[in-house]
C-alpha cells in the first residue's frame, strides 16, 4: 500500500492539550514541600492547560499545591478542604469546582492510605474499616457526584464527556506486601474501575485505573 494511502487510513490523533478542561484531584496535597502523587498529578494537569481543583483533607496542603500551580503560571487552580469518605464533603468539592469553573471534565481519585497493618490473623478491625473507606468508598463517593455533572454536558470531544482515573497500585495486582489491607483495597479499586467503565462507558465517560509501583 502506498504511504499516502496508509496515512489516509489512520484516524487523526486526539489533541493532548487540556486547555478548557477542568480537573478535580483528590489527595492533591502533600506535607511540606514534598511531591506526592496527588501534587505531581495536579501540577502536570495544569501544565497541560487544565484548570485544577486541588482537594485534600488538609487545607494547607491543598493550598500549597494550588500555590505551586499559580507560581508556574501554566494553569488556574483552586484548593478545597474535604474528607472524601464523607459524601457531604464530596458534594462540596464538586460544587466548588462548578462555582469556580462551570464544568468538570476529569476526576482523579488519588486518595489512599496504607491502612490497617497485619495479616488476616492480627489486623485491627476499626483500622481495616477505615482503610476500606478511604481507599475504596471515597472513590465511589466522588464518582456519585461527578458523573451526573459530566452527563449534563451536551458537547463532547470525540464522544467523550469525561474521564475518571482511579489510582490503584501494583500491590492490588500482585499482592506481596506484609499487610493484608492495602493490596486488598487496591485490588478492589481495580475491579471497581472495571465496573464503573462498564456502567458509564456507553454514556461517553472513560474510567481507567493507574497502578503505580514496581
Amino acid at each position: 500500500m502506498p504511504p499516502s494511502k496508509m496515512a489516509d487510513d489512520i484516524p487523526p490523533r486526539p489533541s493532548r492539550s487540556l486547555a478548557g478542561k477542568v480537573a478535580i484531584v483528590t489527595g492533591a496535597g502533600c506535607e511540606g514541600d514534598g511531591l506526592g502523587n496527588g501534587r505531581a498529578i495536579s501540577i502536570l494537569l495544569a501544565e497541560d492547560g487544565a484548570s485544577v481543583v486541588c482537594a485534600d483533607i488538609h487545607s494547607s496542603w491543598a493550598k500549597h499545591t494550588s500555590a505551586l500551580i499559580e507560581e508556574e503560571g501554566k494553569g488556574e487552580s483552586i484548593s478545597c478542604q474535604g474528607d472524601v469518605t464523607k459524601p457531604t464533603d464530596c458534594q462540596s468539592i464538586v460544587e466548588a469546582a462548578l462555582s469556580a469553573f462551570g464544568r468538570i471534565d476529569i476526576l482523579v481519585n488519588n486518595v489512599g492510605i496504607m491502612g490497617a497493618r497485619g495479616t488476616a490473623t492480627n489486623f485491627d478491625l476499626d483500622q481495616w474499616r477505615r482503610g476500606l473507606d478511604v481507599n475504596v468508598t471515597s472513590m465511589a463517593n466522588m464518582a456519585k457526584f461527578v458523573v451526573p455533572e459530566m452527563l449534563e454536558k451536551s458537547e463532547t470531544t470525540d464522544g467523550i464527556r469525561g474521564s475518571i482515573i482511579n489510582i490503584g497500585s501494583v500491590a492490588g495486582l500482585v499482592g506481596g506486601t506484609p499487610h493484608l489491607l492495602y493490596p486488598t483495597s487496591k485490588g478492589a479499586v481495580l475491579n471497581m474501575t472495571r465496573a464503573m467503565a462498564a456502567h458509564h462507558g456507553s454514556d461517553g465517560i472513560r474510567v481507567n485505573c493507574v497502578c503505580p509501583g514496581k
